[in-house]
């Protein structure tokens, strides 16, 4: 693996660390509380994550360099930054119409144990992608996020770090909650 990708891999594994963690500790009661009607629990999260790795992977792997070869420029690299500045804050957004779209065909399990298994392999096919990712591509566009448009390898690897980090603060309400169950 290239150590630019190498480097922001890592940092994605520390984020998913802390999912993994939470379920190991709680129960299926607590990491299905729903702290209001309509709101997402615990694993609903994980589960929008889940999605969003998943949608952005098979876009990378479907990705053909011969049909759209360019780099990514300093307008990408500014909004970046700024989706990684919003992401790194507390404010709510709502999550693109294209997760909620594709989340039903990805047979997510509502298993705790069976979704950890699933997020896990997911990272191990992302893993071997970004073994493998051509070292003359990395700054080249590979991925459109919803929110920003076209990024790099390394750019989507930032978002991944700052979504993970911006639905922390989701969980920690949610376990904060009056009503969470003990």
């Amino acid at each position: 693996m290239n150590p630019k990708i190498q480097k922001h891999w890592a940092r994605v594994e520390e984020g998913k660390a802390y999912y993994e963690a939470l379920l190991q500790v709680f129960n299926d009661e607590q990491l299905n509380f729903h702290p209001e009607e309509g709101s997402w629990s615990m694993l609903d999260v994980m589960q929008h994550l889940y999605t969003s790795e998943n949608i952005s992977l098979q876009f990378m792997q479907n990705f053909d360099f011969n049909r759209k070869d360019e780099k990514v420029g300093l307008k990408s690299e500014i909004k970046t930054i700024l989706l990684v500045n919003r992401l790194n804050s507390k404010k709510k957004y709502k999550a693109p119409k294209v997760l909620s779209e594709k989340k039903d065909s990805l047979s997510i399990s509502h298993d705790a144990h069976d979704f950890s298994h699933q997020w896990e392999h997911l990272r191990n096919d992302m893993f071997n992608f970004l073994s493998e990712f051509p070292e003359e591509k990395i700054g080249h566009f590979i991925f459109v996020h919803p929110a920003v448009g076209k990024l790099n390898v390394l750019q989507t690897l930032q978002f991944f770090v700052s979504h993970l980090k911006h639905h922390q603060y989701q969980i920690e309400s949610i376990n904060h909650h009056k009503d969470f169950p003990k």
